[in-house]
């Protein structure tokens, strides 16, 4: 599938933002949807689904305080300044990098929501993660990625650390998705700046066919540079540590290949690499 989202003006997509309320929402965690979004001319809008039992529902509650302290906000009434919060700090930080910004509020399952948004107003929607959902993270992430149909991208953004060694990295596996994965990072790359491309194959002639084929893509268009390493030969992890230790200011990879396998790898890619992810299908 091509990774690309729509233009603000083409009313047929946007970066979707999938905000948790109980987790970090910061300028840095924010960087890497909002420069996705300035490059394809798009705008944001944010989601924040409330999935928590509401007091009339059948899970039971009790709020326990003390005489001696003050009243303790009620769980929904913290929920929504906690969403508060975060959605002014997406705004801020739109104005900042002059993305326009809108805001949805959803209740029940956030896969389904998120699904319902991009068929919408879709296809060419990109659903960004300000980070891995702290319960059942890994389950979700995978069920985002083969549910919703309406999105030609997911993002997990990580923080955008400064003076990164490395630009825009692209682990490649397959010549098929080549041309559009490089077309995204060509927009994500600053001008002038070089991509680098990481060769995912397990075998050497595997990796010489993949090579290959990337050369003569490439040859007469962008800015290249192929890192120097082999075939992995199998190795879980082996091009995490690659890319990790290439310092990325931004990675773009397939999800379901030998780099990102599923969820759980994921999540160590993610913390390994320390960078904003845009995977492919």
């Amino acid at each position: 599938m091509i990774t690309h989202v729509a233009e603000a003006s083409e009313l047929s997509g946007r970066v979707v933002l999938w905000l948790d309320p109980e987790s970090r929402c910061t300028p840095t965690v924010l960087e890497a949807p909002l420069r996705l979004a300035r490059a394809y001319d798009a705008e944001i809008e944010t989601i924040v689904v409330d999935q928590r039992a509401d007091e009339s529902g059948e899970v039971p509650f009790r709020r326990i305080g003390h005489v001696s302290l003050p009243d303790v906000p009620p769980v929904a009434y913290r929920f929504q300044l906690l969403a508060q919060r975060c959605r002014r700090t997406v705004e801020d930080a739109g104005r900042t990098h002059k993305v326009k910004v809108r805001h949805a509020l959803a209740q029940g399952d956030a896969v389904d929501r998120i699904s319902e948004m991009c068929l919408m107003r879709g296809p060419w929607n990109i659903v960004a993660l300000t980070g891995t959902p702290a319960v059942g993270g890994q389950s979700v992430i995978n069920s985002l990625l083969a549910n919703v149909s309406g999105a030609t991208g997911f993002l997990l953004c990580g923080d955008a650390l400064k003076n990164r060694k490395t630009g825009v990295v692209v682990i490649v596996e397959d010549g098929e998705r080549l041309p559009s994965m490089l077309r995204a990072a060509e927009r994500l790359s600053l001008p002038g700046a070089a991509i680098h491309l990481v060769i995912g194959a397990e075998t050497a002639a595997e990796h010489a066919d993949l090579e290959h084929q990337a050369r003569l893509l490439t040859a007469d268009a962008l800015p290249v540079v192929f890192a120097p390493i082999g075939p992995t030969f199998g190795v879980p992890g082996a091009m995490t540590e690659i890319v990790a230790r290439m310092k990325p200011s931004f990675v773009v990879a397939r999800f379901g290949g030998t780099a990102v396998a599923d969820g759980r790898e994921l999540s160590r890619a993610s913390a390994a690499i320390q960078a904003p992810i845009l995977l492919v299908r």
